[in-house]
């Protein structure tokens, strides 16, 4: 169950992402306000996999990583209310973009660069950790979450590079928490003698 819920937020954000206008028009504006609205409440559900993964760190690397994650989560989200959500509602306010709008998307970008800058942070702290406790059977998930969190770092959701991002971030999550489920050495232990 772990396994497949930290897994669904990175699926359901390269769903969306399917969708996400490559432009903000008065023709796109609607979706990009809504969408957004929702995105508002998946893209914390990132950080909550994080956090959820770094249980099985040493203490020394969970603490400051989920002050990290949550730094994802607050400056990420900064950049979909403004960029996202206020974008979208400042351009059906104005029948389309303005210069107007112009300092909104800047300051939603910069912020938004930080909280990307802290989920790669997390997640590579995941990924060193998990191939330090698990080894070889923890390469497939580390390189696709390091791969997905790095190409996340400028792409958004945006098709194609940013849900190419969300569905890597998915799977890494996924093997990784399969390979670290509590119980699953102890069972390949037992197994083994």
């Amino acid at each position: 169950m772990r396994t497949l819920l930290v897994a669904l937020p990175g699926l359901v954000l390269a769903g969306i992402g399917l969708t996400h206008p490559h432009l903000l028009d008065a023709t796109t504006a609607g979706w990009w306000q809504n969408m957004h609205i929702i995105l508002a409440v998946i893209f914390p559900l990132l950080g909550a996999a994080q956090w959820v993964l770094l249980a099985d760190t040493p203490k020394l690397v969970r603490y400051p990583a989920r002050v990290a994650a949550f730094g994802y989560v607050v400056f990420y989200g900064a950049l979909d209310a403004l960029a996202g959500i206020g974008g979208g509602a400042m351009t059906l306010a104005n029948g389309g973009r303005s210069a107007a709008d112009a300092p909104i998307f800047k300051i939603g970008n910069q912020l938004g660069h930080v909280g990307a800058w802290c989920f790669f942070a997390v997640s590579l702290a995941i990924a060193v950790c998990v191939l330090l406790k698990h080894k070889v059977k923890a390469i497939p998930g580390a390189v696709f979450l390091l791969i997905g969190s790095y190409l996340f770092l400028d792409s958004h959701i945006y098709w194609p590079k940013g849900v190419i991002a969300c569905t890597s971030i998915a799977i890494g999550m996924a093997a990784i928490s399969y390979v670290s489920a509590p119980g699953r050495s102890a069972i390949e232990d037992s197994t083994r003698t």
